[in-house]
């Protein structure tokens, strides 16, 4: 009866880990899976947020010179006007 019991527990004990181990390499796998996704995102939030640091350094400079422009021509208007101003 012990030989009997014994034996039973024994095999038992021996399927347990086979299952146990697929389990873990499951569990691994998704662990890895989760955290390798979520680095992913993350690096993309960062290549997001970069460019478009880039794109206002970018439109700055020329924001500038149009603003540039802008005030030239508005001095011009004013110098004309205050030439013909004068002349009379």
């Amino acid at each position: 009866m012990i030989n009997n019991t014994t034996s039973i527990l024994n095999r038992s004990i021996e399927a347990i880990p086979t299952n146990d181990s697929i389990y873990a390499v499951i569990f691994i796998i998704v662990v890895l899976l989760w955290y390798s996704s979520s680095f992913i995102f993350l690096l993309g939030m960062q290549i997001g947020t970069s460019t478009e640091i880039l794109d206002d350094s970018t439109k700055r400079p020329t924001k500038l010179f149009v603003q540039n422009l802008r005030d030239q021509s508005n001095n011009k208007e004013i110098l004309s006007k205050l030439y013909t101003y004068i002349k009379l």
